[in-house]
């Protein structure tokens, strides 16, 4: 069982963000058999498919550079032809070339994804590391697999030459060109038969990988639970925060109060403001409420700010138990809001042209809805 540093066996699963860390490090799961076989594969099927056109190409390459023109060229003229040349054969060999790549893009990434990550690390460079290296449990590991892969390969040769053997021997007795042409053949399904081994090598490679990716990944418990306390928050700092979270909320609450048209008192215990615009409101807002300290804030500000403040203690409760804050009353308190606001208009009317100060009203509240909200 692997083991870190602190002696602590690695028995948890990676999580998502250890996967995610990893992944960002260039840490994914790979496996160079796949590439291997994948890139030989396709440069099989695409000789098969292709080799004809390959074939012409290379040979006309082939006799224009070994004629007279190429060969007693003067030095001036040389480089010239070598570029020529050299294009020429790129061109003839592009599909070949453009497959192989694809074939490896691809099986570099059917298993962790596409990841780009350049990085230089010194330490790399130890001599001492590299030869402890060599003789780690994963070059032995490596090693291994590169003798099996090569019996493999190995044996599917001489199985492939056995069989070609009678075709093999016939090309003496060929044509010199049919002979060329028929060896051309062979040596394409030779190609692919003795690469067919590297398949299975392949399907052996891939979980091996993976298995041992994710047994490199595992965690030990303390790291878990590390993570866990990193990714909640520490408890202290989570408590500030919401104390912060909620200070701020507060401020944010009371600089509502001055904009309020009446704040509604228990008369000490609860305090809530309420704000109606007629053009732009269904129903009454509640702008601010609180109780005990906070309440006596709400009614030091509405007092400062010149709010009306109206004592309606069932009303109070109900409103403080009902509404959240920036939202508008229910429908079972519009008939007893109502009464408060018209009072409060009658009372600021009062104040500007005088005449017999108007009574508090006694909202009217349904006893059976206030004893279901309450």
């Amino acid at each position: 069982m692997a083991e870190n540093q602190d002696g602590q066996e690695r028995t948890e699963e990676a999580s998502a963000k250890k996967l995610a860390d990893a992944r960002k490090k260039g840490q994914v799961p790979r496996s160079k058999e796949l590439a291997t076989m994948a890139v030989t594969m396709m440069g099989a099927a695409m000789l098969i498919v292709t080799g004809g056109s390959l074939a012409t190409g290379m040979q006309d390459i082939m006799r224009q550079t070994l004629s007279p023109n190429y060969l007693l060229a003067s030095s001036d003229r040389m480089a010239g032809q070598l570029y020529e040349m050299l294009v020429r054969g790129l061109l003839t060999i592009w599909p070949l070339m453009l497959a192989a790549f694809i074939a490896a893009i691809a099986a570099n990434t059917v298993l962790g994804g596409w990841t780009f990550k350049l990085s230089f690390k010194p330490e790399r460079l130890d001599p001492i590391k590299g030869v402890g290296k060599l003789f780690s449990v994963r070059s032995l590991g490596e090693l291994f697999k590169s003798i099996v892969k090569m019996l493999f390969i190995g044996a599917a040769a001489y199985a492939v030459l056995e069989v070609m053997s009678t075709d093999i021997l016939n090309l003496g007795m060929q044509d010199p060109r049919e002979a060329i042409a028929n060896s051309a053949g062979l040596l394409v399904w030779f190609f692919l038969f003795v690469s067919l081994p590297l398949i299975v090598i392949a399907a052996i490679d891939v979980p091996w990988q993976l298995w041992n990716h994710k047994k490199e990944l595992k965690m030990t418990r303390q790291e878990v639970r590390d993570e866990h306390k990193e990714s909640d928050g520490n408890p202290e700092m989570k408590a500030k925060l919401r104390e912060m979270q909620q200070a701020a909320a507060r401020r944010r609450m009371m600089e509502k109060v001055p904009t309020a048209d009446v704040v509604i008192t228990n008369p000490t215990h609860f305090a809530v403001a309420l704000k109606y615009d007629e053009a732009r409101m269904a129903a009454p807002v509640l702008v601010a409420k609180g109780a005990d300290q906070v309440a006596a804030r709400i009614r030091e500000l509405a007092t400062d700010n010149k709010v009306s403040l109206v004592e309606s203690p069932r009303l109070a409760r109900a409103v403080f138990a009902s509404v959240d804050l920036d939202q508008e009353i229910p429908a079972g308190l519009y008939l007893a809001v109502a009464q408060i606001l018209t009072y409060v208009y009658q009372l600021r009317s009062w104040q500007s042209v005088g005449g017999e100060r108007p009574d508090a009203p006694e909202p009217d509240i349904d006893d059976t809805y206030l004893k279901d909200l309450l």
